[in-house]
């Protein structure tokens, strides 16, 4: 299931860089977050309703929700036309929820997976420039966020669903 969902959420990425690079229209952007969110976030309530209490699992549950109500929240407000402040606090807590989880996959909660900590890095990052951006305007924090989507999009979930759906992801 999780390489699934991170096609998803590589999909999405791409769709919101092009958002934000002025390529893609409001309400297009919109039907694909509600429709990737949903998605996502049903593959997320599964996985993490069959975790049977594993620790990496549930964390990977809590990611998928953190991103999938994201979308759905961003795609609301698109088709609405509502302003994205509010979505900007739930960025806040979504950053605070990746860095946790980077310091998980680091180690502190597994046998430890530097990639995923990194990934968990980014991540949170992105979560905390989008918080910067969408509820107090920063500009530079923006133009970071369509970056690390275009740029993560590929490093941070197609490349690495591929790996692990081919059996290239290293050990």
């Amino acid at each position: 299931m999780g390489p699934i969902i991170l096609l998803l959420a590589a999909f999405i990425f791409i769709v919101d860089a092009a958002f934000l690079f002025g390529k893609a229209d409001p309400k297009g952007t919109g039907v694909a977050n509600v429709a990737v969110g949903v998605v996502m976030n049903v593959c997320g309530l599964q996985l993490g309703f069959t975790a049977g209490g594993d620790s990496f699992l549930m964390i990977l549950c809590g990611l998928t929700m953190a991103f999938s109500l994201f979308y759905i929240i961003l795609g609301w407000c698109l088709l609405a036309g509502y302003d994205l402040k509010a979505l900007g606090w739930h960025c806040l807590g979504a950053a605070l929820f990746t860095l946790l989880s980077a310091t998980f996959f680091f180690g502190l909660g597994t046998t430890g997976n530097t990639i995923l900590g990194v990934f968990g890095l980014i991540w949170a990052t992105l979560f905390a420039m989008a918080w910067l951006n969408l509820s107090f305007g920063t500009k530079w924090a923006g133009f970071l966020v369509k970056w690390i989507l275009a740029i993560g999009s590929i490093v941070t979930l197609l490349i690495p669903a591929y790996l692990l759906i081919t059996g290239g992801w290293p050990a």
